[in-house]
C-alpha cells in the first residue's frame, strides 16, 4: 500500500511539473533574478523569472508548429511571460489582417512582417523600440543600415527578424558535364556572362530568366547607394552614374543570345493551343529544364529556397552571390524581413523580449538554428534554415558549422562587412507607385529604342521629385503619429 501510495504521489508531481512547463504557462512560486538554465540541452543560458506579462504573438499557420517549438525555448529564459499565439493564414495581407483586428479591438502585440512598413506606422499601430535598443547590449550585432531603414523621425519602429540574399543558384553537375570550371564565390559579372554564354547548347541554357536581375547588376556597378541608386542620407535614387545603362547593356546582351534565356523560349498562344513552343521543343513536352538540371544558373534568391530545394533535388547546387565588378568589390545585397511590437502592447517590457527572441536575439537564434538542423519529425522542411539578423559571435560560429545551410549562404552571410541594403521597397513611403512603376515604364523605353541616357535622366528628375514631394507629406504625418502616440496609449 505505502508503495503504491508513494508511485501515486510521483506521478503526480511529475504531472504537475509538466503542466507548469506547458508553453505560455506562467509557473507559479518563482524567484526573482537571474538563474542558470540549459536551453534545450545546451549551453547554460541566463534566465529571466523578474520580467512578467502577458504577449500576444500573430502567428501564420504555415509557421505554427515552428513558432509553438521555439516558444517552449523561449519559456525556459522567460518562465513568467505567458504568450497568447493568435493564428491567421498565411495568404492574408497583413495590412487587411491588422486593420481587421484593429477594428475588433483585439490587436496582438508582436508580428514578423514583410510589407511596407510605412504603412503600419501611419496608422499609429507601431511601438517605437529605441528605449529597449539602446538599453541592450545585442543591438551592436545589428546591420546598421538595416536598423536605419527601420527608422521614421527618430524612431526605429521595427528589428530584423531574418536576412535573406538577392542571389543565383548555379548546377554544378551541369558544370561538370559541361566541362567548365566552377566559378568561385568571389566571381565577377563578365566571369558570370561567360560561363552563361559557354552553358548555351542545343539541349542546354545559361539561365533560367532575367527578372530583376539588371537591379542587382546595378548595385553592384554603381559605387554607393542601394536599390535603384538610394541615398537614404539625401533621400535621392541616382540613375545618371552610368550604372543603370549598364546593368540594361548586360541584361540585352544576354537576351541576345539564342537559347540562353530559357523562359524567352516559352510561347503560352502555342502552348495554350496543344502546340509544342521552342522551350518544349528544347527541353521536351511538358518539362522543366530547370528541374531536369537542363540549365546552368537559375536566377533564384534566398528567399527560394523552399521551393528550390524540391524542385532541384538530386542535382548538386549551390547559391552564389550576385557577381562583382571585380573579385574584391563584390557587395552582398542583403534584404531584411522584420518584427514589429503593436502600439498597444499592454506589457511592453515582455512584449519586446519576444519580439527579440523570435529576431535578433542571440538565444532565440541559437534556438532557431539548432532545431532547424536537427528538423524533428520534418517541422522545418520548409524554412530548413534563415540567416541570422545578428553578427554576435556565438551566432556567426554557430551559423557557419550548420550542415543544412548552403555553403554559398554561409558566405554570403560571412562577407557582410561589404553590403548593399537592397529592399527600400519595404521602408520608403510611396516606394511602389513613386518608384517602381517609374523605372519599369523606364526600362521598357529603353528596351524599345529609347536613349538610355536621356531616359535615365528623365526618370531620376521625376522620381526623385515625385519622392521628396512624398516623403514631405509622410514626415508630417509620422510627426503627428509621434505627438499622439502616448495620448493613444492612454485611451
Amino acid at each position: 500500500m505505502k508503495k503504491s501510495l508513494l508511485l501515486k504521489i510521483i506521478c503526480l508531481a511529475l504531472v504537475l511539473a509538466l503542466a507548469l512547463c506547458a508553453c505560455g504557462t506562467p509557473p507559479e512560486n518563482v524567484t526573482s533574478g537571474a538563474q542558470s538554465g540549459a536551453q534545450g540541452g545546451g549551453e547554460p543560458v541566463e534566465t529571466h523569472p523578474e520580467i512578467s506579462g502577458t504577449v500576444t504573438f500573430a502567428v501564420r499557420d504555415n509557421v505554427l508548429e515552428q513558432t509553438r517549438a521555439l516558444l517552449r525555448e523561449f519559456m525556459t529564459i522567460y518562465p513568467n511571460i505567458r504568450v497568447e499565439v493568435q493564428e491567421f493564414s498565411s495568404s492574408d495581407d497583413l495590412y487587411t489582417y491588422l486593420t481587421t483586428q484593429s477594428t475588433a479591438q483585439n490587436m496582438p502585440d508582436v508580428v514578423l512582417g514583410w510589407d511596407n512598413l510605412s504603412a503600419f506606422a501611419l496608422q499609429n499601430w507601431l511601438y517605437p523600440l529605441n528605449e529597449f535598443l539602446e538599453a541592450d547590449d545585442e543591438t551592436q550585432y545589428i546591420n546598421q543600415e538595416i536598423l536605419d531603414g527601420f527608422t521614421y523621425e527618430g524612431q526605429v519602429y521595427a528589428v530584423p527578424s531574418y536576412l535573406l540574399f538577392s542571389s543565383v543558384v548555379v548546377n554544378l553537375d551541369l558544370l561538370d558535364e559541361l566541362n567548365l570550371d566552377v566559378p568561385g564565390y568571389d566571381w565577377t559579372i563578365d566571369e558570370f556572362v561567360e560561363l552563361a554564354k559557354a552553358a548555351t547548347t542545343t539541349s542546354t541554357s545559361g539561365i533560367n530568366h532575367l527578372e530583376s536581375l539588371d537591379q542587382y547588376l546595378m548595385m553592384q556597378l554603381q559605387e554607393t547607394g542601394g536599390q535603384w541608386g538610394y541615398d537614404p542620407a539625401t533621400r535621392t535614387f541616382n540613375l545618371t552614374s552610368g550604372a543603370f545603362e549598364q546593368a540594361e547593356r548586360y541584361v540585352e546582351d544576354l537576351r541576345k543570345v539564342p537559347q540562353l534565356v530559357a523562359d524567352d523560349l516559352r510561347d503560352p498562344n502555342v502552348t495554350a493551343n496543344g502546340g509544342m513552343d521552342d522551350y518544349a521543343k528544347k527541353f521536351g513536352a511538358n518539362a522543366d529544364g530547370l528541374a531536369d538540371g537542363k540549365i546552368l544558373i537559375a536566377n533564384q534568391s534566398t528567399w527560394d529556397d523552399t521551393w528550390l530545394a524540391t524542385s532541384l533535388e538530386g542535382i548538386n547546387w549551390d547559391f552564389y552571390p550576385i557577381p562583382g565588378v571585380t573579385a574584391e568589390s563584390g557587395k552582398q545585397i542583403v534584404h531584411a524581413d522584420y518584427g514589429m511590437m503593436l502600439s498597444t502592447a499592454q506589457d511592453p517590457e515582455a512584449a519586446f523580449e519576444v519580439l527579440k527572441f523570435f529576431t535578433y536575439g542571440k538565444d532565440g537564434l541559437l534556438a532557431r538554428m539548432r532545431l532547424q538542423e536537427e528538423n524533428a519529425g520534418g517541422m522545418f522542411a520548409n524554412n530548413r534554415f534563415t540567416v541570422p539578423a545578428s553578427s554576435h559571435p556565438e551566432v556567426a560560429e554557430m551559423f557557419a558549422n550548420c550542415t543544412n545551410v548552403p555553403e554559398g549562404v554561409k558566405y554570403m552571410y560571412a562577407h557582410m562587412d561589404n553590403a548593399v541594403k537592397g529592399d527600400y521597397s519595404k521602408v520608403l513611403p510611396d516606394y511602389w507607385k513613386v518608384v517602381n512603376d517609374s523605372i519599369y515604364q523606364a526600362i521598357e523605353r529603353i528596351r524599345k529604342g529609347e536613349d538610355p541616357a536621356s531616359v535615365a535622366a528623365e526618370t531620376e528628375a521625376k522620381i526623385n521629385n515625385d519622392f521628396a514631394a512624398s516623403y514631405a507629406v509622410f514626415s508630417e504625418q509620422m510627426k503627428q503619429v509621434q505627438s499622439d502616440f502616448e495620448a493613444m496609449r492612454a485611451q
